[in-house]
């Protein structure tokens, strides 16, 4: 039976009964029957000195962690824990604070629609995480943590400085904290305030993401049911662009209510349709036009837990004219040559080279970037590469390994003029390239 026992007038310290075993394979929630899991956040303390939260009670922390959406078992965590701290003993440090939101679910599971930094403090035996009080609730339901520390919602609003005080006086003087100093989600002040403080800053640029590279079967299951809500928003975009009145935001609308049907989670960006003339200006997207001539851009991803599946598709009004036809043929290429050639072992630049081979000198006025794969997977807003820049280029040597998934973005555009845009997302193995998603990388002729 849950119990809360008194602390200190603001802190609370929340048991559970040990956890029955959890299903084989790692994933919970939608997809699985739930598991009870034992109650992490133990240790539930405010920084604050105002009075204490009389909402937190014991039945209200019952109610919430009934309603539990972690996404994967106990093992996983730890698993992914033990190896960031296996990097972090190897890189000389003592602890590590992670802003990124993704990483932050990574390592604990806690996610919100909430955008203030909430970091996770991860030392060599315990896990810390900063919220504001209004994200207890989402903590409770999703964070598998040690310790859960909270100010008022307007204070972390404000600044960190409660958070990063109490982050910095949990370590011995001297520790070597590492940050990804070079990432949009650390506020600068954030370590400008540490490096005043008792603690050494030490770069901890991509400690984490490199980690999450290697993805789990748990994960990989993930991707793979996010690829059935991918399928679903292209066979919504073909249906919505054949209707005669159809423009470039009802397909947007089509694809995004099919991506949202069955799912739980929304993807991190998208989706993108650039017709006629925009499918030539990258990174264009609907605007309420009509469709064609010519040809329709799409890209998007479904999601499942925050896992995502990308592709590109595009649609033809009518037969396709010799400048669709030529970027076709040469997105077709790009995307065969890297599922011909990808497998653990193989570094990043043999398959760059050979995709780079197949395709051969580019036509005069084609726009190319001659990016031919990311990683992708657990992702949060703004965008689904929201990892390390590991990259299928000519210039990245480092291997491919097994578990690794990757997007192959082959867009190819005249400027101003068309643009053609096919691709894949497929699973690095041992023996070859496992594509993820569903349907042939083919121009889609209406």
């Amino acid at each position: 039976m849950l119990t809360l026992l008194p602390d200190d007038g603001y802190s609370v310290a929340v048991r559970t009964p040990s956890a029955g075993p959890a299903k084989e394979g790692g994933a919970t929630g939608d997809d699985q029957q739930r598991t009870d899991f034992p109650a992490y956040a133990s240790n539930v303390t405010g920084l604050d000195s105002g009075p204490g939260r009389s909402w937190l009670t014991a039945d209200a922390i019952a109610a919430v962690r009934d309603e539990h959406d972690r996404a994967f078992d106990d093992a996983e965590y730890e698993q992914r824990l033990t190896s960031v701290r296996d990097r972090m003993a190897r890189g000389g440090m003592d602890a590590m604070l992670a802003f990124r939101p993704s990483s932050v679910e990574y390592l604990c599971g806690y996610h919100t629609a909430e955008t203030a930094p909430q970091p996770l403090l991860v030392t060599g035996s315990a896990t810390y995480l900063y919220v504001p009080d209004l994200e207890l609730g989402r903590a409770l339901a999703s964070a598998r943590v040690d310790n859960v520390r909270y100010c008022g919602y307007a204070d972390a609003l404000r600044g960190l400085e409660a958070f990063l005080e109490h982050a910095a006086g949990v370590l011995p003087a001297g520790a070597r904290v590492g940050i990804e100093v070079g990432h949009a989600s650390t506020p600068p002040h954030a370590v400008e305030y540490l490096r005043g403080s008792r603690v050494t800053v030490v770069r901890g640029e991509h400690l984490v993401e490199t980690v999450r590279l290697r993805l789990s079967e748990a994960e990989v299951r993930c991707v793979a049911e996010a690829a059935e809500h991918t399928r679903a928003g292209v066979d919504a975009a073909v249906a919505a662009a054949r209707e005669p009145e159809a423009t470039d935001s009802s397909v947007a609308g089509a694809i995004s209510a099919a991506l949202f049907d069955g799912a739980n989670s929304a993807s991190a960006w998208g989706p993108v349709v650039a017709t006629g003339v925009r499918g030539g200006i990258p990174h264009s997207s609907w605007s309420h036009r009509r469709l064609g001539p010519g040809t329709t851009f799409l890209e998007f991803s479904g999601a499942h837990h925050r896992y995502h599946a990308p592709v590109m598709r595009t649609l033809a009004h009518g037969p396709p004219g010799p400048d669709e036809r030529v970027l076709a043929e040469l997105a077709e290429t790009a995307v065969a040559a890297v599922l011909d050639t990808a497998r653990a072992g193989v570094s990043c630049a043999d398959v760059a080279n050979a995709a780079a081979a197949a395709l051969g000198p580019l036509p005069d006025g084609v726009v190319f970037h001659h990016l031919f794969g990311y990683p992708v997977g657990l992702a949060h807003k703004p965008h689904w590469m929201d990892g390390a820049p590991f990259y299928i280029t000519r210039d990245n040597p480092e291997p491919l390994e097994a578990g690794m998934v990757f997007h192959i973005p082959a867009s190819f555009r005249y400027l101003g003029r068309c643009g053609v845009g096919l691709s894949q997302t497929f699973l690095v193995t041992e023996t070859g390239a496992r594509v993820l998603t569903h349907g042939a990388a083919q121009l889609t002729v209406l």
